[in-house]
């Protein structure tokens, strides 16, 4: 069902209930999304997250984090670029944590891997939403990638490789996917200096 066709029904029944037509009032609505009963309070980017993350949408509480990944999914990858017709992958985790949590962060890879503001760490399961996960291709010996984690696994981070999606761009990708696994270097916490 699209999130279109979900506003739909939505407003539907809050006509018809509200009409008079019914005594059961509009905070009783729960809509079943993909046989998912969902509360009717949750917005559409949640309950698209959710499904896309593999978890219960209610438990995307940084709403703002996840109306920026929104706006800027399938933007196509472009080193060196910072806007809209392509941004890499350092561009873009900088620009999220600039507009999302209103902090600075480095404009590379490499020199936000470094940054005395990035506390690292090495364990994948000490990851939480909102860390930078930094990656190593087997041809560099710097940091190559970066990307944002957010919740079960799953990053967001502009990239050139187009893996099984066979897409490039902004999007989100699971690291435990083989490639990478393979290349997965540290997860970083920003901290307050």
């Amino acid at each position: 069902m699209s999130i279109r066709l979900l506003v739909g029904v939505v407003s539907l029944i809050f006509i018809f209930t509200s009409c008079g037509g019914s005594k059961s009032s509009v905070d009783d609505i729960v809509v079943v999304y993909d046989d998912v009963k969902v509360e009717k309070s949750l917005l559409p980017v949640q309950i698209k997250y959710g499904k896309l993350l593999n978890i219960k949408p209610d438990s995307l509480q940084n709403v703002e984090l996840y109306h920026f990944i929104d706006k800027w999914i399938n933007t196509p990858y472009r080193l060196g670029g910072e806007t809209s017709d392509g941004i890499d992958c350092s561009s873009f985790t900088q620009l999220l944590y600039t507009e999302v949590f209103d902090k600075y962060i480095e404009r590379t890879a490499e020199k936000q891997f470094e940054s005395r503001a990035i506390k690292r760490f090495r364990g994948k399961e000490f990851l939480q939403e909102g860390d930078f996960v930094f990656f190593q291709s087997k041809n560099e010996v710097k940091i190559s990638h970066v990307g944002i984690f957010l919740k079960n696994n799953k990053f967001v981070h502009s990239t050139s490789y187009k893996g099984k999606v066979g897409s490039s761009g902004v999007k989100v990708s699971n690291i435990n996917d083989p490639h990478w696994s393979k290349y997965f270097v540290a997860g970083g916490k920003r901290v307050d200096l």
